[in-house]
């Protein structure tokens, strides 16, 4: 089962709050792509359960841009939300991940979250990459196109092969 890509952001911002490192919108979104990529690529199921599109910076997930564009281009000072139907009230996304889960993540995330912006948006554009292929489909530029689990995962399979 997928998780929801708020509690990985959620996951992420924690660990890079533990080491005193800022993470923006920007760069959350390429972390958890790549986290999604490899984890698809390892186990062969998504890492999340959220549509990724192609945008000018690299790979978008909808809803995390979303929940963090107030923040700009500033390091995020909050958690992903969503409305507890019992509360009615706004309550940070937490779920229960699996141990094998957690001991798989944790090293990447502790990589990825010390990258930094350009570093992850130029590895996020690699020629013949997911993005690049979507985004520049037919030569044109096709903003807010989906890249595919599929995709994602032919691509990161032969990038894990070498």
């Amino acid at each position: 089962m997928a998780y929801d890509s708020r509690y990985i952001a959620n996951l992420v911002l924690d660990r890079a709050d533990a080491e005193g490192l800022g993470i923006t919108n920007l760069e959350i979104n390429k972390i958890i792509y790549f986290l999604h990529s490899i984890y698809l690529a390892n186990f062969d199921r998504p890492l999340i359960d959220a549509k990724i599109e192609a945008w000018d910076y690299g790979p978008v997930i909808r809803e995390i841009y979303s929940e963090f564009k107030r923040f700009g281009a500033s390091g995020i000072s909050a958690r992903a939300t969503s409305l507890d139907l019992k509360s009615l009230q706004r309550a940070p996304v937490y779920e229960t991940m699996s141990n094998s889960d957690e001991t798989f993540l944790h090293p990447l995330i502790d990589k990825y979250i010390r990258l930094g912006a350009t570093k992850l948006v130029n590895m996020s554009h690699e020629k013949g990459g997911p993005w690049d292929l979507v985004y520049n489909a037919s030569g044109r530029s096709n903003p807010g196109m989906e890249i595919t689990d599929d995709l994602i995962q032919r691509y990161f399979l032969r990038q894990t092969r070498h």
